[in-house]
C-alpha cells in the first residue's frame, strides 16, 4: 500500500479555488470585501477565518463551505460516508451540521471554546444574522459596546454586521449551536 498524501489544506484549498477562477487576490478581495493581504495571510495558513468568512469565500467561488474542512477520503474507500471534519483555529473548534446549497442563506455549526479564552486573531462582523444557543459551558459576548453572559439553555440574537467577540470565561469547554443567515 502506498503512502498516503498529506490532505490540502485551508490556504493551499483556497489559493487552487482562487486561480481556477482566473481571480487575483485584489479581485478576490474587492468580491468578498476582504483585504488582499488578509486573503493572502489565508492563503499562507497563517490563520483560519471566522465562519462567516468562509460562507462569503465559498459563495464566491462556487463550492460548499464544507469544501474547506473536509478531507479527502482515500480513493481506497469510495464507498465511505465523508465525516464533518472539524476545523481547530487558535482557541476554538468548529463543525458544520449543515449542507451547503446554492440560494441557501442559513448555515449552522457546532463551535466550542476553549476554557478561559477569546478567538485572538479576529473581531467578527460580516453581514447577515447569528443566533447562538449555549448547549454547555459559559459564554461571555461582546455586540458592539453591549456585554452578554450566557449559560445553558440560553440563547441570543443579533445583528452580525456590527463587531461581537466570542470568550469562554468559564473553566470548561464552551459548547455552542451558532447560525448564521449571510445574505
Amino acid at each position: 500500500m502506498g503512502k498516503k498524501e498529506p490532505a490540502e489544506s485551508f490556504g493551499a484549498k483556497l489559493k487552487a479555488l482562487r486561480e481556477k477562477e482566473g481571480l487575483s487576490l485584489e479581485e478576490l478581495g474587492a468580491r468578498t470585501d476582504l483585504k488582499p493581504s488578509y486573503l493572502l495571510s489565508l492563503e499562507r495558513d497563517e490563520f483560519l477565518p471566522h465562519v462567516a468568512e468562509i460562507i462569503r469565500l465559498a459563495r464566491t467561488l462556487s463550492v460548499e463551505p464544507a469544501s474547506f474542512m473536509e478531507k479527502d477520503l482515500p480513493e481506497s474507500q469510495p464507498g465511505q460516508r465523508r465525516k464533518a471534519h472539524e476545523v481547530r483555529t487558535q482557541d476554538y473548534a468548529y463543525k458544520t451540521l449543515t449542507p451547503f446549497e446554492t440560494g441557501r442563506h442559513l448555515m449552522a455549526f457546532r463551535v466550542s471554546i476553549d476554557p478561559e479564552s477569546t478567538h485572538k486573531k479576529v473581531v467578527y462582523r460580516h453581514e447577515g444574522e447569528e443566533f447562538i444557543y449555549v448547549i454547555s459551558g459559559r459564554l461571555r459576548l461582546q455586540v458592539g459596546k453591549k456585554h452578554h453572559q450566557l449559560g445553558p439553555g440560553e440563547t441570543i440574537h443579533f445583528n452580525s454586521s456590527e463587531r461581537h467577540i466570542l470568550k469562554n470565561p468559564g473553566k470548561e469547554p464552551a459548547q455552542l449551536l451558532v447560525v448564521v443567515y449571510a445574505p
